[in-house]
């Protein structure tokens, strides 16, 4: 029932059920209670009560620009003014790997968005040519154990209809997908070059790279980072090929996310569902 609900309805949902279900008291970081008998909680959810930070960096004129704030769990719409930045930044569960139903059935996709303050006003102000731009969200806190499932990191893009529109593209081309899995198809609804990059995250020369952390000696607590070059924010049909800051038109809306998964889940092997490029009925409210 949760799945055929709105994505930002959802998301509300899945972060009330995480503050009525505490952790239970008798699970334990090393996976045993006093009885001598592990409970694991049966769904994956955050700690709501502990907020996690999210912070944006990125060079201008050779100096790092970087803002941050602690923020609490919301739903994918609008988001907390990050300093003195360009950006509304919220934090979240779920995201569009799961929206696709090509997540894992035990996983819980952490995800970071930022959404332009004033759309006339660049990004990231400033940006030096060919350097990078890095999200993070940081204190991320499940209710059990978690590792990282290799390769769902991604970054979508969304780009304002009136910049299509003037550069003679459709609207059906307003999302585009930086993944970090080079055969990744989000479950065969993403095309390479058309709408998606896969690969574009892997950490290959001029690509951008992902760090998930999951602390060693507490397991339930996530750190995740993404960093990508500023040209990669370019749509991949822009008819202006050039990366320079000021040479193409920026998304007004892009997120970052990976998922999580329990410790002693398997990875999935993802199967191919009949494509749907960019259908935007499934555009997530919010990501305006």
């Amino acid at each position: 029932m949760i799945l055929a609900m709105r994505p930002s309805l959802r998301t509300l949902v899945w972060v009330l059920v995480a503050a009525i279900l505490p952790v239970n008291p008798a699970f334990s970081q090393s996976g045993s209670s006093g009885a001598g008998s592990a409970r694991v909680p049966s769904l994956l959810l955050v700690e709501d009560r502990q907020h996690p930070r999210v912070t944006i960096s990125w060079i201008a004129d050779g100096e790092a620009q970087r803002y941050t704030m602690t923020m609490p769990y919301t739903a994918p719409v609008g988001g907390e003014q990050l300093g003195e930045s360009n950006a509304l930044a919220y934090a979240t569960l779920g995201g569009t790997r799961i929206e696709t139903g090509a997540g894992h059935p035990k996983g819980a996709v952490v995800r970071v968005g930022l959404t332009k303050s004033d759309n006339a006003k660049a990004f990231f102000r400033g940006i030096d040519p060919f350097t990078e731009v890095s999200i993070e969200i940081s204190g991320v806190r499940f209710n059990q154990p978690v590792k990282y499932h290799d390769g769902t990191a991604m970054m979508h893009l969304k780009y304002a209809l009136s910049d299509l529109k003037a550069c003679e593209l459709p609207g059906t081309a307003r999302n585009q997908y930086l993944l970090s899995d080079p055969d990744d198809t989000l479950g065969g609804r993403v095309q390479r070059g058309v709408n998606a990059t896969p690969g574009a995250l892997d950490g290959g020369e001029g690509r951008g790279d992902v760090e998930v952390i999951v602390q060693p000696d507490d397991p339930t607590l996530v750190d995740f980072r993404i960093r990508v070059p500023y040209g990669l924010l370019r749509h991949l049909q822009d008819p202006w090929v050039s990366e320079l800051p000021g040479t193409f038109f920026e998304p007004i809306h892009l997120h970052a996310e990976a998922e999580m998964i329990p410790v002693d889940a398997e990875p999935i092997v993802r199967e191919p569902i009949p494509l749907e490029i960019n259908d935007p009925d499934r555009d997530v409210p919010g990501d305006e």
